[in-house]
């Protein structure tokens, strides 16, 4: 006894399979195009522009909120320098607070034009542009450092700190470094947008421009259009053609142009220039050429 058919199951679909289109190899096909796009734009001196942008202001951020922080340490030993034993009911407790915020301040708006002029291939080349930076650091330095070791000249050992001497030494030193690199990062990152936009001017410059097209060669005329050759000054074609045998009126203008060819090119005409130019028994073709080159009395010879 036959088994009853079973109903037809559907073939899985392994054409992708087949290709290899697996969902890996499309997604490194698409990393590989987004790539080839990218190798264009990487070399384009406004993306490179924007980069360099990018990347100094996180830079920058960074360096100017560690700044800040060295500038309270720094500020309140300088307050503690200057206020001495006075109270907050008194002036001078409350302007020693200025006093450090003046001399960074001074350091920074200095620092910031020696970044514009660096930048520009220009260095402040005076001998007090670098006195007052180091003065600005020293008092700094100075009015940090000196409350630290001040039980040391008075023979308190016990209340000398060695670490918070050595911090109020270190950190100004930082604060002034910080200050110092800002404002070479600022110009450096302006030199490289400056020479990713000259590079790209002076390519665009020495690449010649594209050749012109050479003028094309005139056509020569199309045989198909039919064009009519040029023809010499035909001779005058004789009156034995009236005479001669009958032939239709385009047949006879072909022979007798065939005719007036053979006369400019001074030669005999014959039969083969009549079979040249139409179809006709060779026997015809005789007596039409003898009709030319033999007339007799003004009548074509029969």
């Amino acid at each position: 006894m036959s088994e009853p058919n079973e109903p037809d199951q559907p073939e899985p679909d392994t054409s992708e399979v087949d290709k290899g289109q697996t969902r890996r190899v499309r997604k490194l096909g698409d990393r590989i195009s987004e790539a080839r796009h990218l190798r264009g734009l990487i070399r384009d001196p406004d993306l490179q522009a924007v980069e360099m942008e990018r990347s100094g202001r996180r830079t920058l951020v960074g360096l100017w909120f560690f700044l800040s922080l060295g500038l309270v340490f720094t500020t309140a030993g300088v307050q503690r320098f200057l206020a001495g034993k006075t109270t907050m009911a008194e002036p001078l407790w409350w302007a020693a607070w200025t006093v450090e915020p003046m001399f960074a301040g001074l350091l920074i708006v200095l620092l910031n034009f020696e970044a514009v002029i660096l930048s520009h291939g220009i260095k402040p080349d005076h001998e007090w542009w670098s006195r007052l930076k180091h003065v600005l650091l020293a008092s700094t330095m100075a009015m940090n450092v000196i409350p630290q070791i001040m039980p040391l000249a008075t023979g308190r050992w016990e209340a000398f700190n060695l670490g918070s001497a050595a911090v109020h030494a270190i950190i100004p030193v930082i604060v002034y470094g910080i200050a110092e690199v800002i404002p070479v990062i600022q110009a450096r990152q302006r030199q490289v947008i400056l020479a990713a936009y000259e590079a790209a001017d002076t390519t665009t410059a020495a690449s010649p421009p594209a050749p012109e097209a050479p003028p094309e060669p005139p056509k020569p005329p199309d045989p198909a259009v039919g064009t009519a050759p040029v023809e010499r000054p035909t001779a005058e074609i004789p009156k034995a053609i009236s005479k001669g045998p009958k032939l239709p009126p385009p047949m006879a203008q072909a022979v007798q142009s065939a005719y007036a060819r053979a006369q400019s090119e001074g030669r005999e005409f014959t039969a083969d220039d009549i079979h040249a130019v139409i179809k006709v028994a060779p026997d015809l073709a005789d007596q039409i050429a003898a009709s030319y080159t033999q007339p007799t009395n003004g009548h074509a010879i029969a």
